[in-house]
């Protein structure tokens, strides 16, 4: 056993000391120094004394400027951490190139000492990546560093002379990598070039186009571009590292130079934006005025003239001259005007309301925008214009979720544009293109009659909500005071275009308190001039009024003055009459034919809700069948009425079949269920005769469910006990009136589902087929009698809508007036 021992413990002995032979334990010697990693070039461009590219003649083979260089780098015992690269000049001297503008110095205390020592400084500087960028490369107090993890470089090798001219140059590029363990390429991977470009092409314009010789405001910005020739567009893009231009004043009819007026070469090298350069009257280089105050003509023009340079530090050439009408790209003139100011516009359709007393709930299709909207008890509401009252008043009733949404901008910044490029610029149409121009605002003060493009910018709005500046925390500070006319200090929040409001506001809350409220903005053109006239919108936040505090009857009177098939003072005497017994009748005469109790809003509708909610009952009527009236456009303010427990009675011809389609076709839903009707009225009406010649058959409206019966009012109508003569000469002489619509029922054949929800009031009573005046055929009679042509509606909520498809003008008076105070019995 202890043999077997000793020969075990002999063999590991062995294995030790053979182990340690191997690794070199306890010995000096190289075995574990780094080794240095190693870097090469892998594009193919480029040569050096090794590594000529085939077909390529190194004493005159020129490459195009700009050129992508890839390397790669390996290391034997580890990995690469980063690389460094720097351009050398023909003589070895470190150069910037755009877009690695910064170099490494030695006191910059960046690079390695043995590269330092090994390969001299003018390495590439970089962010590091926590670095904070708004320091440049150059600051000392910057994070940065030499290495990167870039394995490739766009580089922009010079190809100019010192005057900018194309110049073919030789230049190379060095790379050198870094291990894991702070080993550096013993030797630089590197390639030469000898480079070459074209001359660029400067164009130069204003940010909204070419004056051409116009005039323009003071406040104007140059906007620049560079191509290329013919095919150096096809291997690069023209991009360029400055542009530079002179402005000087010429005279308009020699063009020569007016003497000490010319400036020097302004570089844009430092702007926000390279391709941008404001110009103001105020700072310099400034833009001086070619007019008199008065606006006479000084006889002089501004000229600007332009060159580009390249990325190879070449630059645009100039052309000779042309006439002021054809000038070259990189010229541009103009004549300075003082006077102009930007027009400011609230537009009316993005208005919008939205609240439980303010809303839709279908989209409308006049807007071409999604609108706000919010769901309430799994009912999508949409937002809708403020209404217009009967006293002229913008008006939306109040609800403690109430939203008030307004946008605003200028004349000019929507255009249309006509097939030969010419371009309109309506007042208040924000669907069309967007073009961004700005118009001069007119001044009946002076007899300006204003609109035109002077080539200017916005840059501001200033704004103010019920008297004071609008509250606007994150730019409470910025607050600019004038002087109002009536020579009363006022004070605006200036907002700069870019704002987090950009252009519009939403109004909430306290902000939309009941009563009286103005928003007022205007705008700041790049001139810092604003607008003499700012766009006010007054609008008016009224209470809600519940079913319970209503009273009296409003009459709307949608028929014409003058019309033969209903007069227009004989149907207004006969609605007078018929609601005698009514106490606080009011009757306006509906806007859309013309009179003016009621006014459009932005939406064309008549028939304010703030209005509406006051009255007990409406009663609306279109009596002329040869008109028709316009209910399918007051949708919005009696959806809200009737489903906030309001009354309607509508009084109407055969022209209201077509209404009930144009009431599905605008997707009223809400009040087709309210009125008791199907949501979908197509096919869903019929019509009487349309020749009263021929078809004057409607004698009596028969009532049901209690109603009393109507006549038609004729001298020998049985009923009409004063004899009355009818004011329409027809109906007097055939003793019947023929143009009503019908509500459809299944007798009605093919068509003949229910057309209704709602209860029927009101049939048609035929006359006899043996009544001696143009009598109906036994075909006609059996059709028409009994049709419905009343409905009344119950709903849920109380309020009650009353449809009659006959006109009750041209029934017996005290008849309809019976009529008319059941109704209003019903209702109390």
């Amino acid at each position: 056993m202890k043999k077997k021992s000793a020969r075990l413990l002999a063999i590991i002995m062995i294995l030790v000391v053979a182990i340690l032979s191997v690794t070199g334990c306890g010995r000096s010697g190289s075995r574990f120094e780094n080794q240095l990693p190693e870097i090469s070039i892998t594009s193919f461009e480029g040569w050096t004394p090794d590594n000529v590219p085939a077909n390529i003649d190194t004493t005159t083979y020129e490459y195009v400027f700009q050129q992508k260089i890839y390397w790669h780098g390996t290391d034997a015992d580890g990995v690469i951490s980063g690389y460094a690269f720097r351009v050398l000049d023909e003589n070895h001297n470190p150069i910037s190139t755009p877009g690695y503008k910064y170099l490494a110095s030695a006191t910059d205390n960046l690079i390695p000492e043995e590269m330092l020592t090994n390969f001299g400084e003018g390495w590439v500087l970089h962010y590091l990546p926590s670095a904070d960028q708004s320091l440049a490369l150059d600051d000392p107090e910057a994070d940065r560093t030499i290495w990167t993890d870039q394995k490739y470089a766009e580089i922009n090798f010079p190809a100019a002379n010192p005057d900018g001219a194309p110049m073919p140059t030789i230049s190379s590029f060095e790379v050198v990598a870094i291990d894991n363990r702070g080993g550096i390429s013993p030797v630089p991977a590197w390639r030469k070039f000898r480079t070459n470009s074209k001359r660029p092409v400067c164009i130069v314009n204003t940010t909204k186009g070419n004056p051409h010789g116009g005039n323009v405001g003071s406040g104007i910005t140059l906007k620049f571009s560079m191509t290329y020739p013919d095919s150096l567009n096809l291997l690069i893009d023209p991009i360029p590292s400055k542009f530079e231009f002179k402005m000087m004043k010429v005279y308009d009819d020699t063009g020569e130079i007016v003497p000490d007026t010319e400036t020097d070469w302004i570089s844009t090298e430092d702007q926000p934006k390279i391709d941008e350069y404001r110009l103001t009257s105020k700072a310099e280089p400034k833009l001086v005025f070619d007019y008199t105050e008065e606006g006479i003509s000084l006889g002089t023009s501004t000229r600007v003239i332009a060159r580009a340079m390249d990325l190879a530090s070449v630059y645009s050439e100039f052309p000779p001259s042309a006439s002021a009408d054809q000038l070259p790209g990189w010229e541009m003139r103009f004549k300075v005007k003082p006077g102009f100011r930007p027009r400011t516009l609230i537009y009316s359709d993005k208005i919008l309301a939205l609240g439980d007393n303010h809303f839709e709930t279908r989209k409308d299709n006049s807007t071409e925008e999604d609108l706000p909207n919010t769901i309430v008890q799994n009912e999508q509401r949409f937002a809708t214009p403020l209404f217009q009252d009967m006293q002229n008043h913008k008006t939306v009733v109040h609800s403690n979720n109430l939203k008030l949404y307004v946008r605003w901008g200028y004349w000019g910044e929507y255009g249309d544009e006509d097939s030969e490029g010419n371009v309109s610029y309506p007042l208040d149409n924000p669907y069309i293109k967007k073009v961004n121009s700005v118009i001069s605002e007119p001044d009946p003060e002076v007899g300006y009659p204003g609109g035109e493009n002077y080539y200017g910018e916005i840059t501001h709005f200033d704004i103010r909500y019920d008297g004071a500046p609008y509250d606007f925390p994150p730019f409470a500070e910025s607050i600019v005071e004038d002087i109002d006319e009536s020579g009363n200090p006022r004070q605006w929040l200036r907002l700069p275009i870019s704002s987090p409001l950009r252009q519009s506001i939403v109004l909430t809350g306290q902000q939309l308190s009941i009563g009286e409220h103005t928003f007022e903005v205007r705008c700041v053109d790049s001139q810092d001039e604003v607008s003499k006239y700012p766009a006010v919108l007054t609008f008016y936040v009224l209470p809600y009024v519940a079913p319970s505090s209503r009273s009296g009857v409003l009459i709307v009177d949608d028929d014409p003055d003058n019309s033969a098939t209903s007069p227009g003072e004989l149907v207004y005497a006969k609605y007078e009459a018929m609601t005698a017994d009514i106490p606080n009748v009011t009757v306006v005469k509906y806007g859309g034919n013309g009179a003016s109790d009621t006014f459009a809003d932005a939406r064309n509708r008549y028939l304010a809700y703030s209005d509406l909610q006051n009255y007990k009952l409406v009663i609306y009527h279109a009596d002329d069948p040869g008109n028709g009236g316009t209910i399918e456009a007051e949708v919005d303010g009696l959806a809200l009425y009737v489903r906030k427990g309001g009354n309607l009675l509508i009084s109407h011809t055969s022209q209201f079949a077509s209404k009930a389609v144009d009431f599905t076709n605008k997707r009223a839903y809400t009040l087709l269920d309210y009125m008791g009707y199907p949501i979908d009225m197509k096919n869903k009406m019929g019509t009487g005769p349309q020749n009263p010649a021929t078809g004057s058959f409607l004698q009596d409206a028969i009532g049901q469910l209690g109603y009393n019966d109507i006549g038609v009012q004729y001298s020998t109508h049985p009923d009409n006990v004063e004899q009355t003569q009818a004011f329409l000469p027809l109906v007097e002489n055939l003793h019947g009136y023929a143009q009503v619509a019908y509500f459809l029922s299944p007798a009605d054949g093919e068509n003949g589902t229910v057309s209704y929800t709602g209860e029927p009031i009101y049939t048609y009573g035929c006359k006899a087929v043996d009544y001696p005046v143009a009598p109906p055929s036994q075909a006609q009679f059996d059709f028409y009698n009994g049709k419905v042509i009343g409905l009344r509606k119950v709903n849920n909520n109380g309020s009650r809508v009353y449809t009659l498809t006959y006109p009750l003008s041209i029934m017996l008076e005290s008849q309809a007036k019976e009529f008319i105070n059941q109704i209003w019995n019903e209702l109390m």
